[in-house]
C-alpha cells in the first residue's frame, strides 16, 4: 500500500475506463467510487503523461441540461506490435495504444532463422518509416510462438518453429530499443485472452485450459494468473507418459491422429469433425476409437487436477467438436478415485482460441504501463 502503488493502481484504473469510451471526471468518479478531487488529480497525471487528452465531440444539435467534459486515449502516444509465428497464421500487425490497426501484414516461413527476423525488423521499420512514426513510440512487442521460451536467458527450449540458434528477445530489443519484448507460448496467450474476455471465472482457485488440436499443450491457472517454472517453462502435457510402454500423451489423443482414423476408416479424405457425430452411428470403430482416447485422457487430465486441487477443466481446439459422449466418458475417468464424490467437477469449453487477440490485449495493458513507468 505504498503511495507510489496506489497512485500507479488509480492511473491503470482510469485509463482502462478510458480504454471503452470517453468519460468526463464525474462519470470516472462514479464508476470508479473515487471522489471528484482524486479523480481529477489522476486525471492531471495522466494529462501530463499524454496518455490521455481531451475529447473532441462530433459536430451534433446541442441538447439541454449539463454538459460533460470529457477525455480519450491519446492513441498516438505509444504504439505495440503483435508478431505471430503460428503454423498457418504467420503474420505482424501494428496497433496504437487504443487497439486500433495501424498496419497488419501476413507472411508465410517454415522455418524461422535470424534472416526471417531480420526481414521482418525490415518491413516494420519501413511501415513507421512511412507513417512518419519514430520509433522510440513503440512501447511492446508481443511474440507468439508454437514452442517454449526460456523467459531468463531468451532461448528457444523447444519449438517446431523457431531455428534454436534465433534469440528472439534479443533480436527485436537489438532492432527497437525502446520497446519491450514479450515472447510467449501460442497457446499461453489464447489462456490469457480466455481469462481476459472473463468467459469463465478464472478466480477463486486453481483451473486448467487444456487445448487439443493441431498440438497438445496446457495451462495452469491460479486466481486468473497462469502458473510457470521460473524459466518460464510449463504447460507442455504432451509429452506426458500415458502407459508403461513409453507412449506419449499427444500420439495418443491429438487431433490429427484421430482425423486420419477417421480418413482411413469412411475411407472419405474430405471427412471433417463437423460430421463427427453422425458417423459415429454409422462406424462403430470410431465410437470406440474416442471412447479409448477419452479413457487415456482422462486418466492424464485426473493426475493433473489432483495434484493442482482444479476442479474446473476449460477445453479448447478442435477437441471442442467431439461428441457428447465423449466428454461423458471423459468425465467418468476423471472422477474415478475414492474421493471424487466430494469434489464438484465443471467442463467447459472455449470456442475463442483468440491467441491473437490475447496478445493485442496483454501488449495493450502493458504498454499502458511502459508509459505510466516513465514518469
Amino acid at each position: 500500500m505504498k503511495s507510489e502503488n496506489v497512485a500507479h493502481f488509480n492511473n491503470k484504473l482510469i485509463v482502462n475506463l478510458l480504454l471503452q469510451e470517453p468519460l468526463s471526471c464525474v462519470e470516472l468518479s462514479e464508476r470508479t467510487n473515487l471522489s471528484h478531487m482524486a479523480t481529477g488529480r489522476i486525471l492531471r497525471r495522466l494529462l501530463e503523461m499524454d496518455i490521455v487528452k481531451p475529447y473532441v465531440e462530433p459536430p451534433k444539435k446541442r441538447s439541454r441540461g449539463r454538459q460533460f467534459f470529457r477525455y480519450e486515449i491519446n492513441s498516438d502516444r505509444a504504439y505495440y506490435i503483435c508478431i505471430n509465428f503460428q503454423h498457418k497464421h504467420e503474420s505482424f500487425t501494428i496497433y496504437d495504444l487504443s487497439g486500433n490497426i495501424i498496419y497488419s501484414e501476413q507472411f508465410e516461413t517454415k522455418v524461422v532463422d535470424n534472416a526471417v527476423i531480420d526481414d521482418i525488423n525490415n518491413r516494420i521499420k519501413n511501415v513507421f518509416v512511412n507513417k512518419k512514426i519514430h520509433n522510440d513510440r513503440i512501447a511492446v512487442i508481443s511474440v507468439s510462438i508454437p514452442g517454449r521460451v526460456n523467459a531468463e536467458s531468451g532461448e528457444i527450449i523447444v519449438s517446431s518453429k523457431i531455428d534454436k540458434s534465433v534469440v528472439l528477445k534479443k533480436r527485436f530489443s537489438e532492432a527497437f530499443p525502446s520497446a519491450a519484448v514479450d515472447v510467449c507460448n501460442d497457446i499461453d496467450y489464447a489462456c490469457i485472452y480466455s481469462i481476459l474476455s472473463e468467459e469463465f471465472d478464472y478466480g477463486n482457485g486453481s483451473h486448467l485450459y487444456l487445448y487439443v488440436g493441431d498440438g497438445v499443450a496446457c495451462c495452469a491457472i491460479f486466481d486468473k494468473k497462469i502458473i510457470r517454472g521460473v524459466s518460464g517453462f510449463g504447460g507442455e502435457i504432451g509429452m506426458n507418459y500415458t502407459d508403461s510402454n513409453e507412449n506419449r500423451l499427444s500420439a495418443e489423443i491429438g487431433t490429427p491422429v484421430m482425423l486420419q482414423f477417421c480418413r482411413e476408416i469412411t475411407k472419405n479424405n474430405e471427412f471433417s469433425f463437423d460430421s463427427l457425430k453422425a458417423e459415429c452411428e454409422k462406424y462403430p470403430q470410431i465410437k470406440e476409437k474416442l471412447l479409448k482416447v477419452a479413457d487415456t485422457l482422462g486418466r492424464v487430465v485426473c493426475n493433473h487436477v489432483d495434484v493442482l486441487g482444479s476442479s474446473h477443466i476449460v477445453f479448447a481446439g478442435s477437441i471442442t467438436k467431439y461428441p457428447k459422449f465423449f466428454f461423458e466418458r471423459f468425465s467418468e475417468k476423471l472422477r474415478d478415485t475414492n474421493y471424487s464424490k466430494g469434489i464438484d467437477y465443471k467442463v467447459d469449453f472455449s470456442f475463442t482460441e483468440e491467441t491473437g487477440e490475447g496478445q493485442m490485449l496483454l501488449a495493450r495493458l502493458d504498454s499502458l504501463d511502459w508509459v505510466m513507468k516513465q514518469y
